[in-house]
């Protein structure tokens, strides 16, 4: 099982650099909210929608941004700890969060959690030798 590590690093890596970039799309948020605020949405009735529905969208697309991006970054680091061999906790609870996620996620998150369960694995990330079988 440890010769699927460096593969599930780099499937880490990729899902949340995919994750990073579908966040910066929640942005389109933050553009309708200041278009909404702005003197172009009035048009030519002259009734722009209340100031508050441009505020909301824009609050709720910046908070959305920033838990998309901290948990891309969660992924990432997650990848990173799987190469090092190390905070395999970490990584054991990022896998089950990853499982809410379907399907790219949860395919993931149960692949991280079959690995990272073994008893080969777990002895590999302790610093002990497995016996030969």
């Amino acid at each position: 099982m440890n010769r699927h590590l460096p593969t599930l690093s780099v499937l880490h890596y990729v899902y949340g650099i995919l994750t990073c970039v579908g966040g910066i799309a929640v942005l389109a948020l933050v553009g309708m909210g200041l278009f909404l605020s702005s003197d172009l949405a009035a048009g030519e009735h002259n009734d722009p929608a209340p100031a508050i529905v441009g505020g909301i969208f824009q609050g709720l697309g910046w908070v959305l941004f920033a838990l998309i991006e901290v948990w891309g970054v969660l992924i990432i680091l997650s990848g990173r700890w799987i190469a090092q061999r190390r905070n395999r906790t970490g990584s054991l609870v990022v896998a089950g969060l990853c499982c809410l996620n379907f399907p790219i996620g949860m395919a993931l998150g149960i692949f991280t959690l079959v690995v990272l369960l073994n008893d080969e694995v777990q002895a590999h990330y302790a610093g002990v030798q497995p016996m030969p079988a």
